[in-house]
């Protein structure tokens, strides 16, 4: 029997679990995924969890079999399946630390993405809802409670005790805008987002329910990301059950949000 062309080092060696082999056989990983994740699984830091990584790198590492943008959107299928965590990577050309799902490190713990998943593009949640209203100018102070007053106003409309039709009339306009674009339709089970800006938009549509992505995609084109997160925010901040249908709910908050800045 001939040796084979290369020699195994067995004191080299990392712990594959075979769930990730499960989670492809089931369905839950493709199996370009689920190379991509076994390729940052062996290449990862065993006393943190992490690998560093390019696109162009990753790219390379499979014989340009993948380009970049496709490495791109499988990383960011990857993270969205919650198998990896990495801060948004538009614009960046440059390698950047990927960390992975429950990796086992040589400390004998592993790894916890929890902490990982609150950042937002390289900010913590806390860094901005954390500001206090002595820090706000008085000029901005009153347009917030403006908007509070407004807010108040389009729960009592939206609320499930309201016989106000409002709440039917944007319902309305986002399934008029839908029927005009079925030629674009994007179902949200199926979207794969390209950049964080849409993976942001389809985690939230998937809070608001939404069966298509056109919607939030128009939006973050009309608006931008700053904006929604901003009507997202004050949607999450409504006291629970006294909206009825919170997609509605979040067109106006969007509107809003928009007009006063």
């Amino acid at each position: 029997m001939e040796n084979l062309p290369f020699e195994i080092d067995n004191n080299d060696y990392v712990k594959l679990p075979r769930s990730i082999k499960t989670a492809l056989v089931d369905g839950y990983l493709r199996f370009e995924e689920y190379s991509v994740l076994v390729w940052l699984w062996i290449n990862a830091n065993p006393r943190n969890g992490k690998a560093h990584v390019s696109y162009a790198g990753l790219s390379k590492d499979f014989k340009e079999k993948y380009s970049k943008n496709h490495i791109n959107r499988l990383m960011l299928n990857l993270k969205r399946k919650k198998w990896v965590w990495f801060t948004g990577q538009q614009g960046r050309r440059s390698s950047f630390h990927v960390d992975i799902a429950n990796y086992p490190l040589s400390n004998g713990t592993f790894t916890d993405l929890a902490h990982c998943q609150k950042q937002k593009s390289g900010r913590s949640e806390s860094d901005t809802d954390d500001q206090s209203p002595a820090e706000v100018p008085t000029e901005v102070d009153d347009v917030r409670q403006k908007l509070e007053s407004d807010k108040s106003a389009l729960v009592e409309r939206f609320s499930f005790n309201s016989k106000s039709s409002f709440g039917r009339s944007s319902k309305n306009d986002n399934e008029k805008e839908n029927k005009n674009n079925r030629s674009t339709r994007r179902p949200v089970r199926s979207f794969s987002p390209r950049t964080f800006e849409e993976e942001r938009c389809l985690e939230i549509a998937q809070y608001l329910e939404e069966a298509d992505m056109s919607f939030m995609l128009s939006a973050l084109k009309k608006y931008g990301l700053t904006r929604i997160q901003s009507a997202y925010e004050k949607l999450k901040r409504t006291p629970a059950g006294t909206i009825e249908n919170k997609g509605a709910y979040f067109n106006v908050l969007l509107s809003i949000t928009s007009e006063s800045g």
